[in-house]
């Protein structure tokens, strides 16, 4: 074998090599079943579901849950426990309570698969009256990717900006049918 054939050998190796790293980097953050990164948290669409059904329980025939809301209030619910944590913000369960049971989320308090994401709303809400308008300020420094199914994030409020697709394509109109 020549140097010139072995020298070849290991560029083409050494090429693949960087290749796969930047394959699988580039997919480390694209994970099909999460629905958003929240630090380094993830919401799972199986998270999502869950609390869409859980919600849905008490809701009255033709009311509809978003799915675009429930993934809010997980975002900012993970949000706020980060912030809790870092702060020395602790939550109990019965601070929760007192804060969701006189709203009209109250019959889910019931509802045990609700919990999740009536933790999340609550989290919010508690840490938001500790900290102010510094809430803001704290949320603008954790790092949150949207699977873009969902929609497109402000990047500034962390929350779903409705009306907008991160799709390249958009909707056909539709013909009327003679």
């Amino acid at each position: 074998m020549t140097l010139l054939g072995t020298w070849q050998r290991r560029r083409a190796g050494f090429a693949g090599i960087v290749l796969l790293v930047l394959a699988v980097g580039g997919c480390a953050n694209a994970e099909p079943g999460v629905a958003a990164y929240v630090g380094d948290d993830r919401i799972t669409q199986r998270q999502v579901d869950d609390a869409v059904d859980a919600v849905s329980a008490i809701l009255q025939e033709g009311q509809t849950v978003s799915t675009q809301a429930v993934v809010n209030v997980m975002i900012h619910g993970a949000m706020s426990e980060q912030i809790a944590e870092q702060q020395g913000i602790a939550i109990t369960d019965r601070e929760r309570v007192e804060v969701l049971k006189n709203t009209d989320l109250a019959p889910l308090l019931e509802v045990p698969a609700a919990r999740p994401v009536l933790d999340d709303i609550a989290d919010q809400q508690i840490v938001v009256e500790n900290l102010g308008q510094r809430y803001l300020t704290e949320i603008s420094t954790i790092n949150v990717t949207l699977n873009p199914r969902f929609g497109v994030l402000d990047p500034n409020q962390k929350t779903i900006i409705t009306g907008q697709s991160s799709s390249l394509a958009e909707p056909v109109a539709a013909t009327p049918t003679p």
